[in-house]
């Protein structure tokens, strides 16, 4: 009799060492298909402007909105003035008072809601904005402000050449969804950072408007 539960006994802690090995390896497979798995950062801006349709151009129609760029306000993506084109609009990179726009142009009678998801592999892992900034909290450096988790700061939007069926009839609502990074090495997550602008302007409105853009960064760390 114990013999037998002697014998027993090993075949159970045979089979539990053989599990726990087995186990191990699998493990083992999973952690180092993943710590050589690589994904590149991604940056991608969801342009979204309503309320055009609503307009009337007056000869030349311009729409100008930020750009992502990093801290020093080096352009991420849309660095050639060749942008993908909306229908009824030229698009370009343009120099302005703050800084570098996107500016959108037409000389059609009526302008077009514009609507242009983008997005592009990046080689870099760093904090960015939709630029240009106009005014970050309590002050900040923009270099201090990406370096936090979050909050709230100014930028500028810009119309021109719109005329509104009435004085108070149309409004232009900019949606703008920028986010960059997420890019993942040796089982590390980077970073992700997220801007977005969501305000509504008069369609009588001739020159900048400064509106609020909502930043937050989504902390990365060891993925399983």
């Amino acid at each position: 009799m114990d013999e037998k539960y002697t014998n027993t006994k090993k075949t159970l802690l045979n089979l539990l060492i053989a599990v726990t090995i087995l186990a191990a390896v699998v493990l083992l497979l999973f952690l180092a298909v993943g710590f050589v798995e690589t994904t590149m950062p991604n940056d991608s801006y969801e342009i979204r402007i309503t309320g055009l349709s609503d307009l009337a151009v007056n000869g030349t129609a311009t729409v100008m909105i930020p750009v992502p760029a990093n801290a020093k306000g080096e352009l991420v993506i849309f660095e050639s003035s060749s942008v993908l084109q909306p229908a009824g609009w030229r698009t370009a990179i343009r120099e302005t008072q703050y800084g570098k726009m996107i500016a959108f142009t037409t000389t059609e009678d009526y302008a077009q809601d514009i609507f242009r998801p983008t997005g592009e592999f990046e080689t870099k892992e760093e904090p960015r904005l939709l630029v240009p900034v106009l005014g970050t909290p309590e002050n900040a450096s923009v270099a201090e402000f990406t370096r936090g988790s979050g909050g709230t700061y100014t930028t500028v939007v810009f119309l021109d050449g719109f005329v509104p069926p009435s004085e108070d009839a149309a409004v232009v609502s900019f949606d703008l969804s920028y986010r960059g990074g997420g890019g993942m090495k040796h089982l590390i997550k980077e970073d992700t950072w997220t801007t977005t602008v969501h305000a509504t302007v008069p369609g009588t409105t001739s020159g900048f408007v400064l509106v609020p853009a909502e930043y937050h960064v989504i902390a990365g760390g060891i993925a399983f």
